[in-house]
């Protein structure tokens, strides 16, 4: 192996571990109130357990990396789940992109899209809370990143859910 591609090795390696050193130390210092790896294991069953023993009357739904992969279309298996959770809940998304596709999607289906929301800043989550009426304490927060979603969610004193990962529809199980 020569010399440059020896340098070149360590400098990824180095750069891999200085640039995942932030998400370590967040990791360390945020926590969800609960993990799921995908929006599909919030199931009937964890609807039911969120009113009966948490009082959740509202979700407030990030779109990038929990209901879709960055500025794809919504799959067909997370327009099912979000049909789900509107019969239950009270919903609304708060997303710090804007996609024109997906504000046209929410519309149609009766959901308001606040975007370029600045997450964790409070000023979304609070706009969201009286768009929907609810107080804070009656909402779980779901989104993919400890910092804008779950941090943003705890700042305002709400329930917070961290999803892993955005299931497609050829990897859902029907």
């Amino acid at each position: 192996m020569g010399l440059y591609r020896m340098h070149k090795e360590f400098e990824d390696y180095l750069y891999n571990k200085i640039m995942s050193f932030p998400a370590f130390i967040l990791a360390k210092l945020i926590e969800p109130d609960m993990e799921f790896n995908d929006i599909h294991e919030i199931d009937e069953h964890r609807i039911k357990d969120f009113k009966e023993n948490y009082g959740i009357e509202a979700i407030i739904l990030d779109v990038d990396q929990t209901i879709r992969n960055d500025d794809r279309e919504i799959p067909e298996c997370s327009k099912q789940w979000i049909n789900l959770i509107k019969r239950n809940f009270k919903v609304i998304v708060l997303s710090n992109g804007w996609s024109q596709d997906a504000q046209k999607y929410f519309k149609s289906q009766g959901i308001d899209y606040i975007y370029l929301a600045f997450k964790p800043a409070k000023w979304g989550f609070k706009l969201a809370c009286k768009s929907l009426g609810v107080r804070p304490d009656h909402v779980l927060v779901i989104g993919d990143s400890l910092y804008d979603d779950i941090h943003g969610a705890h700042k305002n004193n709400m329930m917070a859910a961290q999803v892993k990962k955005v299931k497609e529809d050829e990897d859902f199980e029907r």
